[in-house]
């Protein structure tokens, strides 16, 4: 059974890991694929499945990392979009902004590994 594009992107996002952790210089952080939403808004029309990103619980849902605070999760890591949306998009950019992020990334992620299978 073939993988579709969508599992593709998926499966790179996971191996990409943590947009927002990346930014901070932390490295591939594990992640979970978040569903843009319609005008950026919680609880609004989740846009398709190409519009996703990957981000950590603590980016995405505001879930502490283990043996962390929430604030000092906050004062290290940066907000949460679950927390602090606006603040959120504010330092780490628009969904917009994201999404071309995580597409890029994407697409540099699938031109390495084509490039290791023909060396």
């Amino acid at each position: 059974m073939s993988e579709t594009a969508i599992q593709r992107r998926f499966r790179r996002i996971y191996d990409i890991g943590c947009l927002c952790c990346r930014k901070r210089g932390w490295g591939i952080t594990p992640c979970q694929v978040q569903h843009l939403n319609l005008d950026s808004h919680a609880g609004q029309l989740k846009l398709g499945d190409e519009h996703t990103i990957g981000l950590c619980p603590w980016h995405h849902q505001g879930q502490p990392v283990r043996g962390m605070t929430e604030k000092q999760c906050g004062r290290i890591l940066g907000p949460s979009m679950a927390h602090e949306s606006v603040r959120f998009r504010e330092i780490f950019g628009t969904d917009a902004e994201l999404l071309a992020e995580q597409d890029r990334l994407i697409e540099e992620w699938e031109q390495c590994v084509v490039g290791a299978k023909r060396a």
